[in-house]
């Protein structure tokens, strides 16, 4: 029997909503797709050390946490380059400038603006840029030129309420993603150091495994801390 004639098991459900993607959605579906097809997705996860950090910002009173630790993976991206970088299946281009994709929910459906020169910016400029940009795409204000370009991407399911990311998609043509969950305090050691409590953020790093391999990964998110760990070096 080939079952070409057992009837579909779903047309006694009843169906609250039908939807046929089209505009946006639809791009967002078609490209999600494309990159798992064609890139192969592997990830690595770290909880980064964020008391330094947030002692940093609580005494200058100037950005919020996000703002600090965007601009920590742009100067770790200066270090390892190879995550900012895209691959089309036959050419692997490493760019020098660090043109952040960070990803926001709109009625529309998931958009990433993108904070060119995210490495050179003062920190005045990079706060106020980062929020302009946001805005605009929420407000469905932003032209093409806004989203396109892209390097290297951060996705932030923290405020969501998320507590890992795992599985995040890479957004084509870019050969990495972070993904942030949201902060916690756990008490916790590594190694043969003695317990204690922490404030910490999950990340979780995807990369395409045919131009990146793990080691390149972990040494990637370890500079991350590194950089988060002298937070008055973010701006200099």
């Amino acid at each position: 029997m080939d079952g070409t004639n057992n009837p579909d098991p779903y047309n006694s459900y009843e169906i609250i909503e039908e939807k046929v993607l089209h505009g946006s959605r639809k791009i967002i579906s078609e490209r999600l797709k494309e990159s798992y097809q064609n890139k192969i997705h592997a990830s690595v996860l770290k909880y980064l050390d964020v008391g330094k950090l947030k002692e940093f910002v609580k005494e200058i009173k100037k950005g919020s946490i996000v703002d600090h630790f965007v601009r920590a993976v742009a100067l770790s991206l200066t270090e390892k380059p190879e995550f900012n970088a895209t691959y089309d299946g036959f050419s692997y281009k490493i760019y020098k400038d660090i043109n952040i994709s960070y990803a926001v929910n709109t009625s529309r459906g998931l958009v990433t603006p993108v904070l060119r020169n995210a490495q050179k910016l003062s920190l005045d400029d990079f706060c106020r840029k980062r929020r302009e940009i946001i805005a605009l795409v929420i407000e469905w204000k932003h032209h093409n030129s806004d989203i396109l370009g892209g390097t290297f991407t951060i996705t932030n399911l923290g405020n969501s309420g998320v507590d890992l990311t795992l599985g995040a998609i890479i957004n084509p043509p870019q050969v990495a993603i972070l993904g942030m969950a949201r902060m916690c305090k756990l008490n916790i050691s590594w190694d043969d150091s003695e317990p204690g409590i922490k404030e910490l953020l999950p990340v979780t790093l995807t990369y395409d495994h045919s131009v990146i391999d793990g080691a390149g990964a972990a040494e990637f998110l370890q500079i991350l801390q590194d950089k988060i760990n002298n937070p008055k070096g973010l701006w200099r």
